[in-house]
């Protein structure tokens, strides 16, 4: 068995996932109060209503993401439920929290408290760019490194997925500045390296900034890499992310 594992968000449910794959995450759930994709006024599909796709390995839902709104969600005790109560209902895996709303870290740790004690899965999912490693000078940063730290002191998240993207790659200076301090951050505040995942975006995606991410995972011991959009990556990107982190360990 490897030491690494990979997977990948998509946001349509209908989406199947490779075999490779020990964990999918269908999204975004950006009607936070509503628990749906879209807008409150344009809703899309939601985990309260659709079953869980049957997928290898654990097949999640992702609450969150970019334009999820509103702010500092969850907030009452009835939508706590309501993210456990779908998860449940519908034969869900777990639930991974895309922060990049301002979340409700109190509230993600409850929620996630009573998921785990259901046996399911949860994931904590941030940004982990300049802001994140200079908390001294970002206001959002300062306060994704207290979530962080937060979470992890609970022990209740599975996974930390560190987003080192924007729309598309970073180049590969803004990558080399970044994604090792974002590392060394999430393991100083308390996360176990095995539980760390590198997320990478397959826009702007080549050989280069694919090898330096594999090579982050593999010489830090990493939980794995996951891949934002996976159902456009290029196959042959698929295979070398299989043949350099699912090879046999001796």
């Amino acid at each position: 068995m490897s030491d690494y594992i990979i997977g990948g968000w998509t946001q349509n449910p209908t989406n199947t996932a490779p075999n490779s794959f020990a964990v999918t995450q269908y999204g975004m759930i950006t009607n936070l109060p509503d628990l749906t994709s879209g807008t409150s006024t344009s809703p899309g599909w939601s985990p309260r209503r659709v079953k869980a796709p049957q997928n290898p390995g654990t097949v999640m839902w992702t609450y969150g993401g970019g334009g999820a709104l509103p702010d500092k969600m969850p907030k009452t005790p009835q939508e706590l439920d309501a993210i456990v109560d779908a998860t449940l209902d519908n034969q869900w895996g777990g639930v991974d929290f895309d922060d990049e709303s301002n979340m409700n870290v109190e509230n993600i740790i409850d929620v996630m408290t009573k998921l785990k004690s259901a046996n399911k899965q949860t994931s904590y999912t941030f940004l982990a760019g300049w802001d994140y490693n200079n908390p001294q000078s970002s206001n959002a940063g300062k306060a994704t490194n207290l979530k962080v730290e937060a979470i992890a002191k609970a022990g209740v998240a599975d996974r930390f997925c560190l987003m080192c993207y924007a729309a598309s790659m970073w180049n590969m200076n803004t990558i080399i500045a970044n994604v090792g301090p974002a590392l060394d951050r999430t393991l100083a505040l308390g996360a176990p390296a095995k539980s760390i995942i590198l997320a990478l975006t397959r826009r702007g995606l080549n050989q280069e900034n694919l090898n330096y991410f594999i090579e982050q995972v593999t010489s830090r011991s990493l939980g794995g890499l996951f891949i934002w959009d996976y159902t456009a990556l290029s196959p042959n990107y698929l295979k070398t992310i299989e043949s350099e982190l699912l090879q046999t360990q001796q």
